[in-house]
């Protein structure tokens, strides 16, 4: 096999997808000669270079050569959606490659570095990380360090009110956010959601902050007035954000992650599927950031407002059965719950009671909340939630009016689940090294089981493409209005309040 490979080597080298089939552990382990002409192969993916990152590769010289030389030919903003990932690797990085690239990234693009820093403030290993921090503000330019403080020291103030409210009575604490925000002054116009570095804050609507409900902390939510950094600056805009205190948001980062990933794979086959990855970012230990779902109300929240299901409401906001806003609605739930469900599958997330699933504006279901994913779940309610993807009985009223999985709208739902499931597998390696780098990080998802084991058992790579698909039509009659489901809404209701 070395011999052929090496006979066609001018021809495979500009073939990057072809890097997995001889750079490999044992060929690490052997120093396979073949290695020797990774300085002349075309640049792979991000994540297909983050794989030889992994502790298996040992940091072998010409396996790392070749890494960093891919990440130095993307943009910096680019390779931030993946810092997570980077910061972890600092864990095996005893020549200090991943470093240097990193404090090198940090001067191009001050973007980078902000983010960079931000994780390395939150991240569960703290001996090497502080000092990686004072070097990349160390080579900040006078502007750029002025500029870093500014940011940081203005969401640090916003983020601290939670603080502040914590001893005052719940009924004068919208009040006493007030208080807090009118205090906060803004400076410059260069000022960025962390979440969203494109978008830039022109204010704070200071009569906007809200205290939201938490059994022992206070998180805030507020709304900011921005503009599109490469847009039209009169164009102003609200983003709501929320503001946590004594929450890990990593695991969140990370189930978001994969769904940015699958939305990425979605549109590159060409397929109408709807993923919402909202912004999150951890800020500091137990601190963090969380962009809230534009033009939505959670599912519970509609509970509150009528007696009706999903069916019910979506005629009264939509127009009746038949008409076409009201099909336009139901096609727009349709392609976000196939969506969700590959998402589902693969992720495991737990906890999906109704104040979990939104709906926006125009139909569209968006998951938040990330606590419990893969082995991990709230109380070990895995006997509640054991379907693999939630579709309750109101959600199969709206997508399959005849009630026995045999109406138009149900095989387009179908459909749709394993096309997107088809993809996700062609690109199974990409989101499995996005979940392996974050093993070591503390996460709770990694506390129990075999996550990454099982993650890859849902992917099925033995089987063929008919077998997969069989298998994931499988998992949509599994899920199809199970009696688990309803039973965990029910407990969700009765022990929490929570509207079914």
């Amino acid at each position: 096999m070395t011999q052929l490979v090496q006979s066609h080597i001018l021809e495979l080298r500009c073939i990057p997808e072809a890097l997995p089939y001889f750079v490999t552990p044992k060929a690490v382990d052997e120093n396979s000669p073949l290695l020797q002409q990774l300085p002349h192969w075309a640049a792979c993916s991000i994540t297909q270079a983050l794989e030889f990152l992994t502790p298996a590769y040992k940091g072998h010289p010409r396996v790392m050569a070749y890494v960093l030389r891919v990440l130095e030919s993307y943009p910096p903003e680019r390779v931030t959606f993946f810092m997570p990932q980077l910061v972890q690797t600092l864990r095996y990085d005893e020549e200090q490659l991943v470093e240097g690239y990193l404090l090198r990234a940090a001067q191009r693009s001050d973007i980078f570095a902000h983010i960079l820093i931000w994780h390395l403030q939150n991240s569960s290993f703290q001996e090497l990380l502080p000092v990686v921090r004072q070097r990349i503000i160390d080579e900040f330019t006078p502007k750029a360090r002025d500029m870093f403080q500014r940011e940081f020291d203005f969401f640090d103030e916003v983020t601290s009110i939670s603080g502040v409210l914590f001893s005052l009575p719940k009924e004068e604490r919208r009040a006493g956010i007030r208080r807090e925000l009118v205090k906060i002054k803004m400076e410059g116009e260069d000022l960025y959601l962390p979440t969203a570095p494109g978008k830039l804050v022109r204010g704070i609507q200071v009569d906007s902050g809200i205290p939201l409900q938490s059994a022992a902390k206070v998180p805030i939510m507020i709304t900011f007035n921005v503009v599109d950094r490469d847009g039209d600056w009169n164009d102003i805009k609200p983003q709501a954000c929320i503001f946590k205190v004594g929450d890990d948001c990593r695991q969140d980062v990370l189930a978001l992650q994969v769904i940015s990933l699958l939305k990425d794979i979605f549109a590159a086959v060409g397929l109408n599927l709807y993923l919402f990855p909202y912004g999150v970012l951890p800020t500091g230990p137990q601190r963090g950031i969380i962009e809230v779902v534009p033009n939505s109300r959670s599912r519970s929240q509609m509970g509150e407002t009528t007696d009706g299901g999903l069916y019910e409401i979506f005629q009264q906001d939509f127009g009746p059965v038949g008409s076409p806003s009201f099909e336009a609605a139901r096609e727009n739930f349709i392609i976000s719950s196939a969506g969700y469900a590959v998402a589902s599958l693969l992720l495991q997330p737990k906890d999906r009671h109704n104040g979990n699933l939104l709906f926006d504006s125009v139909g569209r279901l968006v998951h938040i909340d990330f606590g419990f994913i893969l082995e991990t779940s709230p109380g070990g309610n895995m006997r509640f939630e054991n379907a693999h993807f939630k579709l309750s009985h109101e959600m199969t009223q709206l997508i399959d009016p005849s009630g026995v999985m045999k109406s138009d709208t149900w095989y387009q739902f179908v459909s749709l689940c394993v096309r997107g499931y088809l993809a996700a597998r062609r690109y199974m390696d990409g989101i499995i090294t996005t979940v392996v780098l974050m093993i070591d990080s503390g996460l709770p998802c990694f506390s129990r089981g075999d996550p990454i084991g099982n993650l890859r058992k849902r992917l099925h790579p033995e089987m063929s493409e008919r077998e997969a698909a069989n298998y994931m039509i499988r998992k949509c009659t599994d899920a199809y209005n199970k009696w688990t489901t309803a039973g965990y809404d029910l407990i969700q209701y009765l022990q929490q309040g929570i509207e079914k």
